[in-house]
């Protein structure tokens, strides 16, 4: 029964990864300063929101969610 409420958790946190991705690409379509700051602060909220859920998943099943797109990773990759 935990690996079905483990896999809910997981597909909500992909969903909302997905949205967040969606929003940051509106950003870039954004032509007014006004709007612009407005999807910014949507992208922060969802940010949080993800760290947050990572965090509590992790810590419920003591598993790692792989961070293959940090900065690190993306230089080391490129050296």
């Amino acid at each position: 029964m935990s690996d079905s409420i483990m896999e809910k958790e997981i597909v909500k946190y992909n969903r909302i990864k997905t949205e967040l991705i969606k929003l940051a690409q509106c950003i870039d379509k954004c032509t007014e300063n006004r709007e612009k700051e407005f999807y910014q602060n949507i992208c922060l909220e969802y940010s949080k929101e993800l760290k947050n859920l990572k965090s509590a998943i992790e810590e419920s099943y003591n598993i790692k969610i792989c961070n293959c797109c940090n900065n690190e990773q993306k230089t080391s990759l490129f050296m």
